[in-house]
């Protein structure tokens, strides 16, 4: 009974997991970069199965197709060599007619299979560019840099529900064709668009540790299952490409666009395999997926809080007193546990703040999160609370609890769960305000 008591626990977390993933989610776009060596594995219908079911619970889907196997299979069945310099194919006038259908024959492709799924996919010539022209000697002939992309049209088609797939062709003002970059399209799509994740997806999926050459930021590693690394930061994934010459094309040019990608605002790059069956529903709605994600540091606008940070934090922090979501604190009172507070600023301006403070029994509590008005919507919260429980983990805590009047809901969303009295430690217990009679959240680290 209690074998079983405890796969139902299991069963249940996962489902609440999933369902806070949904939550998370709901509303947001996804890139899918997907490579044509996918198209005839009997993994394929499946996989669009799985992006179907994302679309079904509300997240926006944005499809571009890799085509450089398509291409090279059609170039050569009219005779035609394909020629790449530094990874950049050269488009003759002859192969530009055969890229074209190449490229748009996996588009179709791709299409019929989310019309199988009963979504509406549509493809279009939604992308402006010009010829990348002749660089160190080389004629790139009718290969092309894009310039601009339609983005209120695709917008508008977002919004009405379809799933717009952009073939990497792109057309000039005059109305010529030329040959693009899909891993680089993908990535522009970034900048015109608010972005959740961005997936490479292709049958490797992420960067494997064996034969690796690893600096001082990689010497440990995250792992997933079958030696692949589970996660990278843009730091990382620098060092890996600057020591790793011998990766493979795909990997080195995913690398590079998921660091360049991070660098444009997005938090998420998954580079991620599409014949192990579910992986991108386990990357999406799991805390641990199977592939290798690049993840722009969240950290890096949050330090340790200064005197001269005070007079800033009292400030965010009174509308929170005022609304009774705060107990009120003076300067003295954070000057003198100063060194448990973190403050997250830009431009040297401070726009939230929290504190993480140490008490018997290896608890920690997470206190006096505030965030100025402008920034409420901006994830600052959250990075904050996430930044202060990963320096609990680093102090060795077993357990970090919180005491909240009215914000239990959004402490649900990051992991907390609720607790009682009893669950605080003893100190913290006999300072317990039983006439403010604030919630006691815990979570296990």
């Amino acid at each position: 009974m209690s074998a079983r008591n405890n796969m139902n626990n299991a069963l249940a977390s996962a489902i609440r997991e999933v369902f806070s993933y949904i939550s998370r989610f709901k509303g947001q776009l996804f890139i899918l970069k997907i490579e044509d060596t996918l198209l005839d594995n009997p993994a394929f219908p499946v996989l669009i199965r799985d992006i179907a079911q994302l679309h079904s619970v509300g997240i926006k889907i944005l499809i571009v197709p890799g085509t450089r196997n398509s291409i090279d299979r059609q170039l050569g069945a009219y005779g035609l060599e394909a020629v790449f310099k530094h990874g950049i194919r050269l488009t003759s006038k002859d192969a530009l007619p055969l890229t074209e259908q190449a490229s748009l024959g996996v588009a179709q492709h791709i299409l019929s299979h989310l019309t199988a799924n009963g979504i509406n996919g549509i493809q279009g010539n939604w992308v402006q560019a010009r010829s990348l022209g002749v660089m160190d000697g080389t004629d790139y002939m009718y290969t092309g840099k894009i310039e601009r992309i339609e983005k209120n049209l695709i917008e508008k088609l977002l919004h009405e529900g379809f799933i717009p797939i952009l073939p990497p062709i792109g057309w000039n003002k005059l109305g010529h064709a030329y040959n693009i970059s899909s891993t680089e399209l993908a990535t522009e799509l970034c900048h015109y668009f608010t972005v959740g994740k961005l997936f490479f997806i292709g049958e490797e999926g992420g960067i494997k540790t064996e034969g690796l050459i690893r600096g001082k930021l990689t010497k440990k590693l995250e792992l997933a299952d079958h030696g692949l690394i589970s996660a990278l930061d843009i730091e990382q994934a620098t060092e890996i490409l600057g020591l790793n010459p011998q990766l493979p094309f795909a990997q080195r040019d995913y690398l590079a666009n998921a660091i360049k990608a991070c660098r444009t605002g997005i938090k998420r790059v998954h580079l991620l395999s599409g014949i192990t069956q579910g992986s991108i529903l386990q990357e999406v709605f799991s805390s641990r997926g199977n592939g290798t994600m690049v993840y722009a540091n969240e950290y890096w606008n949050l330090r340790s809080a200064t005197i001269d940070d005070i007079p800033d934090m009292l400030r965010i922090m009174q509308s929170y007193v005022e609304q009774g979501y705060l107990i009120s604190r003076s300067q003295e009172d954070i000057e003198a546990k100063l060194g448990d507070y973190v403050v997250y600023a830009v431009d040297n301006a401070i726009h939230g703040c929290g504190a993480l403070h140490a008490y018997e029994n290896h608890s920690f509590e997470i206190a006096a999160i505030a965030v100025g008005a402008n920034y409420k919507d901006a994830g600052v919260g959250e990075a904050v609370v996430t930044f202060l429980m990963e320096k609990a983990k680093k102090m060795k805590a077993k357990k970090v609890f919180l005491l909240t009047t009215q914000t239990s809901d959004w402490f649900y969303t990051l992991g907390f769960k609720d607790g009682s009295v009893e669950d605080l430690p003893p100190s913290k217990k006999e300072l317990y305000n039983k006439v403010r009679n604030s919630k006691v959240m815990v979570i296990s680290v």
